[in-house]
Formats: C-alpha cells, structure tokens, sequence
C-alpha cells in the first residue's frame, strides 16, 4: 500500500501561478506521507486539483508510478492499495483499453473509464483512490468494503482536500491540529471514533464500502456495499457442503493475495487464524513462506510455544521479536503518533516492533489473520451474547449466569458470585432486542474511562453521547436481525473497522512501510458466512465450528484445541518504575496533562500513584485508563504542535504540473 492525498483550488490558474501557489503545499503533503511510501514521492498540479502520491512499489515497480494520467481524456488517479482482481479485469478490458503498464493501478484507471464510478462493485481488493475526471471538472473517492485502507478528508473555506492520514492535512496548512472533544469521548468508549468523526476538530474520514464525490463546492458521499446479516440461511447446506464452499473460498483468497512482484510473507500469532493462513499460503508457494511473530518477556502474555510449533510443522522460514514492557514503553510515542488515535490498549505497539523487524528482513507484503473473529462469530463476545439471551428469558435465575464463567479463562470469574456478574454482564437483560443489546456491557465498562475528564473537556462534550451516536448511524433493518447478526455488525462496525484495521493493523504496518493483506476479509467470504446457519458457526458455545472443522487439515491439533485468549499487551509496567521511559514522567506529570485540558490532573496523579505500586496487578478498567491518559498526552505533544516536514523529504518530492 501507499499514501494519498490531494486538494482542490480555483481553475484557470496559469501554470507558473499553480506552481507557485500550490506547488510546496503539495510537496509537505506527500513528504509527510513518506513513511507509507518510501521508494518515491510525486506530485501532479491540474487545472483546478493537486495529485500526490508516495509509493510503496508492490506491482510493477517499473511502470506503476503514480499520479496516473489517461493521456487522451486526462483522467488521473491516485490509488493506495490492491486490486486482486486486476489480470481478470486487465483480460476483460483489453479491447477498449490500450495498457502502457502492468500496474493495477492501470487497471482501476481503465475501469473507471469504462464503467465510472460505479467500477467499485467489480473490484476485489483493499483499496481507497481519488479520481479527478476533469471533462465533468468531479473528484471522485472511494474506499474498499471493509475500511482496510483509511482515507481522510477536510473542507474548508480555500477548497476540499484528501490525504491517507490527518498528518498529511496538517502538513498542507488545510486544519491546524486540535482535538475533537466529541471524537475523543466516543474513543474513551467505544475504542474508536464513530465514522465520519475523527480525533481531530474538521477532519473526517469516509466511511467503508462508501464513494464520495465533490463537484460544483460540495461532498457526497453513499454506500456501494453493505453487508446483509439478515438473510435467510442457505437450508441447503450441510457442513460438508459448507466446508467445501469454505474451503474453495479461502484457498482461492489466499492465492489472490500471493500476487505481488516481491516476496509475500505473513504474520503467525499461534492463533486458528494465523496458522490456517500460512498452512495454506506455505501449500500455495511450494514451501519457501517466511513467517513473523511476535513474543514478549512477560510469560503472561506469551504465545512462543504455539508460535514455534505450527512454524516448525509447516517448516516455515521463521522469526520473531521478544518485547519486553520497558520495550513497550518506549515505542509508545511512535505508536500515538501513526495511530493518530487516543488508544485504550498498547496491544498495537509490538505489532510496529514487529513490522519493523519484517521490514528489517527485507519483506514488504505480508499476510495476517483479522476478520475470522467477526465474520465466523470468534470472539467470546458472541457466546457471552447467546447466554445473556438465554439468561434474559429468566432474568431472576441465578444458574443461568453461572455460564458466563467458563467463557473468560484468562480473567478471574470463577470466583465470583452472582452478584457480580448480575452487576458487569446484567446490563439491559430488561430489553433483549436493543439493537446494542450485545455490547452494553462493555461501552458500560468503557464508559469509565470518562472518569478521568477535566470538567472543562467534559463540559465541551456533554451533549455527545458516544453510544447514541452509534445507534444512530445503523441501519433501520438490523433490528429485525437475529441477535448475534446484530452483535457481528456492530463489531464489525465498531473494534475491526475503527481499531483493528486501523489504528493496530494500518497504521502500524505502514509506520514501517509494510503492507498487510487480509485474506479472511475477502467480501465473497464475508458474503458467504452471512448466509451460513448459525449452527456451523457458533455451535453451544463452540465458536468458529465450521472453520475449525475446516482447518483441521492444515492446522496442528494443538493450535485446534487450545484455549482461546485475545491478543494484548502489558501497559501499567511499560509506563510505571524504576524503568518507566523519560517521556512518561513529562506527560503524567499535573502541569503537562493541565496544559493539554482533556484529563484531571488529580485523577491522573492517583491513578499512576496506584499502577505504581501494583502495576502487575492492574485491573481492566485501570489499564485502559491509563493507556488512554497516555496516548491522549502523546497526540497532544507530537500532532497538537507538529514540527515542519523535514525540508530534506519535501525536496525528495517529485511535482509535474499539467
């Protein structure tokens, strides 16, 4: 992947007054983007528009530099992503498009031409591209389906502009940086803003699966997909059917996502997911698959020894990180600053340390497993959903809640009684069919974080209410969906689209100038598992049932029946001690998070008084807290008063002025 951006000024400007007036703007945005596109920088000055594109060269290294013009109607384009698709569509197009290269990006560009806009529903891929079609003077953007690749946006009084990241937009003067009160409430609850809001005052983002186009001064934007939870159930499938459909589907996403002019390699949690892709991706590339982990000190977060068991099994070229917390520590203002999000978890800052290494290694591409959890109801938050179902039905019951214990091994529910569990998982056991009926609980434990705010920054935001927010951007059908559809919608809408994709899958690989393809997202998979029964998804309390079944072929037994824990990362530790980096004295201390305004001062100072002293022993609540105060502090320091681009990356910047 790369980074794009671009802005919009009056037309019939001179070429000389383009140049002059836009020409360093331009070069500070694609400079700014260099981490994502470090093999070059370019621009393109049009009649009324600026094109800036930095390259991380995947397909066609040669032929595939970006801006790209149709030379006879002077369409142009900048793309960040792949189309997996692009030999079918290159091979379908072939008589009306002479191809000068062999770029995908070539192929988006005749595919516009010859279909429009509307070209988006043909393609297979992570994607977001801007288009100018300067014959009805419209810029055009578009995002893929499940929001892989992020794309922001401002418009302001001088014109409308675009940029992969919101640094990119404060590198061209369009916004000066400032937090967005709204979108940080919303973060402190729901991990992630609510789209289009960002972190940012004036900056947003297009939604997934979304277009939009600007033309005569204003923005539209519609969706072009969106993913049907409430679908009848094909009844003619049988698990063996069902896992041969699977199986076709997954093999054949995997091998779409090999495609690249250099080495693919991918990552290996030790997890179903991760494993099942790199016994099918070692298959496909006849054995010389590269894998990456990531292992830490602390053996409570550890997972080396599942790690170097599917790698020695599938006799993988195999490397991986230890990170300790003293490690975590001192990556985290790097994480706060790609991320451009205030975080609740560090989880994403070993996944930069690990592409790090990847890049290190010389790789560029690799494969990872999101989207199993939400598309195949993985997570214990679908089981957690069928017993809060079955327990509402006889709210009064105290055996029914007992359930709830042996779906958090990792986390001390065993011990306690029904009162506590009727206080954390008895929320809206009163209203089974609220359309958030699934993640009441924790937006209510999120919900503390809000704590922690100043009066002032909570004054700012009292009319957000971060969960109505939500609600209000569903759609009016899921309410007649089935409990669990509502359930995978809203993950999917909410933590995969707005943190895992994002701020711990994006931007940490492209901190890094790596670029991560996601097979398990494939929209025909997801497309698939939306009509499945519910019984070979979730079966009892037996998560990913058809999947399992599925993977057994390729997957050691060990991985198959292993507890399943969620990815995470130590914080309290990182940040507290002896140990404790130099930057987190300055940013904890009461004068520095007065400055800044979002948190009390006092709050903060009690709070890392007491991870001080236990921080081993730091709560869930605790954590998140203090992991947000951190990241909120750092975004404030690094983005709220960024330094200049370097002058050394503008003048790197390659600009052409048509």
């Amino acid at each position: 992947m790369c980074g794009i951006a671009g802005f919009t000024f009056s037309v019939g400007l001179s070429t000389e007054e383009r140049r002059a007036l836009f020409g360093d703007r331009a070069r500070r945005m694609a400079a700014s983007l260099r981490h994502r596109g470090p093999d070059a920088q370019r621009g393109l000055l049009l009649d009324g528009v600026a094109l800036v594109h930095a390259r991380l060269s995947i397909l066609d290294p040669v032929g595939g530099s970006q801006p790209m013009r149709d030379r006879s109607t002077g369409v142009a384009i900048v793309f960040n992503g792949e189309i997996f698709n692009y030999l079918e569509l290159r091979e379908q197009l072939g008589s009306r498009y002479a191809f000068r290269t062999r770029s995908d990006t070539e192929v988006l560009l005749a595919c516009y031409l010859h279909r429009g806009i509307d070209c988006v529903i043909d393609l297979l891929g992570q994607f977001a591209f801007a288009i100018y079609d300067p014959r009805i003077r419209t810029l055009w953007l578009a995002r893929d389906r499940v929001g892989i690749v992020p794309l922001h946006f401002t418009e302001t009084a001088e014109g409308f502009a675009f940029a992969s990241e919101a640094k990119a937009l404060f590198a061209g003067g369009w916004r000066a940086p400032a937090l967005d009160a709204r979108g940080v409430k919303q973060t402190l609850q729901l991990w992630s803003p609510v789209l289009p809001r960002t972190t940012f005052e004036g900056i947003s983002q297009l939604p997934p699966a979304s277009v939009g186009r600007w033309w005569k001064g204003r923005l539209e934007t519609w969706r072009y997909w969106d993913l049907d939870l409430g679908v009848e159930p094909r009844a003619e499938l049988d698990a063996a059917r069902a896992q041969e459909e699977l199986g076709a589907l997954l093999e054949d996403a995997v091998r779409l996502r090999l495609r690249a002019d250099v080495p693919v390699a991918a990552f290996l949690s030790g997890g179903l997911d991760s494993s099942l892709l790199c016994g099918i991706a070692q298959s496909q590339l006849g054995g010389t698959l590269r894998t990456f982990s990531v292992a830490f000190a602390d053996p409570s977060f550890d997972e080396r020894a599942f790690q170097d068991e599917v790698a020695t099994r599938l006799a993988t070229r195999h490397r991986s990180v230890v990170v300790s917390s003293r490690e975590i520590g001192e990556l985290l203002p790097a994480v706060a600053r790609h991320a451009e999000q205030v975080l609740l978890r560090s989880a994403p800052a070993p996944l930069w340390l690990l592409s790090r290494l990847v890049r290190a290694c010389g790789t560029k591409v690799v494969l990872t497993g999101e989207g199993s959890d939400e598309i195949f109801l993985g997570y214990d938050l679908y089981r957690e959903t069928r017993v809060r179902q079955f327990w509402a039905r006889r709210p009064d019951s105290r055996s029914r809640p007992a359930l709830l214990r042996r779906l958090y091994p990792y986390l001390p529910m065993r011990e306690q009684g029904h009162e506590l569990l009727q206080q954390f998982f008895g929320i809206g056991l009163d209203d089974p069919g609220h359309p958030g009926f699934s993640h009441l609980p924790r937006w209510a434990a999120s919900s503390r974080n809000l704590r922690f705010l100043s009066r002032g920054f909570a004054e700012r935001a009292a009319k957000e209410d971060p969960v109505t927010s939500l609600l209000a951007t569903l759609p009016a059908r899921m309410r007649g969906w089935k409990p669990l559809a509502r359930a995978q919608y809203l993950e999917m809408q909410t933590l995969l689209a707005g943190y895992l994709l994002s701020a711990q899958g994006d931007r940490m690989l492209m901190g890094n100038s790596v670029e991560g393809r996601f097979p398990l997202l494939d929209h025909r998979l997801i497309e698939f598992a939306a009509a499945l029964p519910e019984r070979l998804k979730l079966r009892g309390l037996a998560e990913k049932w058809l999947l399992r079944r599925y993977a057994a072929r390729w997957v050691p037994p060990v991985i198959l029946e292993r507890d399943k824990y969620p990815y995470r990362a130590p914080i309290a530790a990182a940040l507290t001690g002896p140990q404790a980096p130099g930057w987190a004295r300055e940013v904890f201390s009461r004068e520095s998070v007065r400055k800044v305004g979002v948190f009390d001062e006092e709050k903060v100072e009690k709070l890392v008084a007491k991870l001080s002293v236990r921080s081993a022993a730091a709560s869930e609540a605790d954590g998140q807290a203090f992991t947000a105060v951190a990241t909120t502090q750092l975004l404030a320091d690094q983005l709220l008063a960024p330094g200049r681009v370097p002058q050394r990356d503008v003048d790197m910047v390659e600009l052409e002025t048509a």
